[in-house]
């Protein structure tokens, strides 16, 4: 296993993941609908919670998303709900392929945008054309400001031939020096696509890790691409779609170096309308809701669509108690402690008192658990009890202790 900077490290074989299963939701991107639309196809969407950054949203979500072939054109729809209905901005494209003097180049395409939270400015990553992957800034989501190039074919080898199709995201790594990651896919000479991976410090100068960090295996049919960073559950997973027309997910270890095998993540229920290929997957979670925004259908006749599905409540560890002083029969001063699993999993809950310390281990939710301590005399000063409470839900530790005071005692 080589460190960070090194090749991508295989995880040790596992149970696969516990994943969320998608419902299809319909069509975002419905073409005899759109003003822009100038080749009838529609790819690689990125949703920012507009009303977050922007002052005076259109809408609370902004979605970008663009053609691919000529001239392509970064596009902006905009909704108050991630079920839509989406509103097509009036004055698309908001990126063309022509932009003076910075460049002039066949098409532009596969935008994801991010707030940079350093610059306090929305930065939008597209390529054009394949050959790189180009930002531009904006303070409110429709007027861009033309930033530079973030990576080249040259930063990835001599034998790169397209660096496109990036998703950038804040570093998952504390220790990191770099603030930002970005996954992209990386053609070659052997006509064989891949995920590589660029970090940053500011979102505009990028150094590109020498080798993949995913490369094509036996499920994905000789290509990967539009790789994304998602977390679920406390675990990080890279999502991307592969030539099997499928969406996949890799778990991945916060430094990006430990990936693990690749598990379907969602793929085409092939009834009604939900048919064919789903690719370049984005991620949002609303108000207990999974979005999935994808491109779905062959490429170069693609569309954006929609799935969702119902995320479970977050666990909170929840534990009442109350300590009680009394006497027992042969007139020795005592303490009850109860303790009543209020969380939604069972929990191993330890007591403490100074006179002694009781423990058990998978307290069911709704039960209580209240033993006696007897100290050894008729009296017993005021004091405070230690509750303390474990669980491990979905793979998540989850630890919390309270302190419980009782009264003194004499019998």
């Amino acid at each position: 296993m080589l460190a960070a900077g090194g090749l991508a490290a295989t995880a040790p074989a596992s149970a696969d993941p516990v994943l969320p299963t998608f419902t299809y939701a319909g069509e975002v991107t419905v073409a005899e609908e759109l003003s822009y639309n100038p080749t009838g196809e529609f790819i690689f969407p990125s949703i920012v919670h507009a009303s977050e950054h922007f002052a005076a949203p259109l809408g609370e979500w902004y979605l970008y998303y663009a053609p691919h072939e000529s001239p392509g054109g970064i596009v902006l729809m905009y909704a108050d709900s991630l079920d839509g209905p989406w509103t097509e901005y009036a004055a698309n494209p908001v990126i063309a392929n022509v932009w003076s003097p910075h460049y002039s180049v066949n098409h532009v395409s596969s935008p994801d945008a991010i707030w940079n939270e350093e610059a306090g400015e929305l930065f939008l990553y597209f390529h054009g054309a394949n050959d790189q992957t180009r930002y531009a800034t904006s303070a409110d989501g429709i007027t861009f400001s033309y930033g530079g190039t973030a990576v080249t074919n040259a930063m990835g080898g001599t034998t790169t031939t397209e660096t496109s199709y990036a998703r950038v995201f804040r570093h998952p790594d504390p220790a990191s020096q770099y603030q930002y990651g970005m996954f992209y896919m990386e053609n070659t000479t052997a006509n064989s696509r891949r995920i590589r991976l660029a970090e940053s410090v500011d979102g505009r100068t990028w150094t590109v890790r020498p080798t993949p960090i995913v490369t094509p295996g036996s499920l994905d049919a000789g290509n990967v691409s539009a790789a994304n960073l998602w977390e679920h559950d406390g675990q990080l997973y890279i999502v991307y779609h592969a030539s099997s027309k499928k969406i996949f997910a890799r778990t991945v270890d916060p430094t990006l170096t430990v990936v693990g095998a690749p598990v379907v993540l969602h793929q085409a229920s092939g009834i009604g309308e939900d048919v064919g290929r789903v690719a370049s997957p984005e991620l949002v979670a609303d108000d207990g809701t999974l979005y999935l925004f994808y491109e779905a259908g062959d490429r170069l006749d693609a569309t954006i669509a929609y799935a969702t599905a119902a995320l479970a409540p977050p666990f909170v560890l929840d534990v009442a108690a109350t300590a009680t002083t009394g006497c027992s029969a042969t007139g020795v001063a005592t303490i009850t402690v109860a303790a009543t699993n209020e969380s939604t999993a069972p929990v191993d809950v330890r007591l403490t008192t100074p006179i002694g310390e009781r423990k058990i281990t998978g307290l069911a939710p709704g039960a209580t658990f209240s033993p006696t301590f007897t100290a050894t005399g008729p009296s017993l000063a005021a004091g405070t009890a230690t509750v303390k409470a474990f669980a491990r839900v979905d793979g998540v530790a989850y630890e919390n202790t309270w302190p419980i005071p009782y009264g003194s005692r004499s019998c």
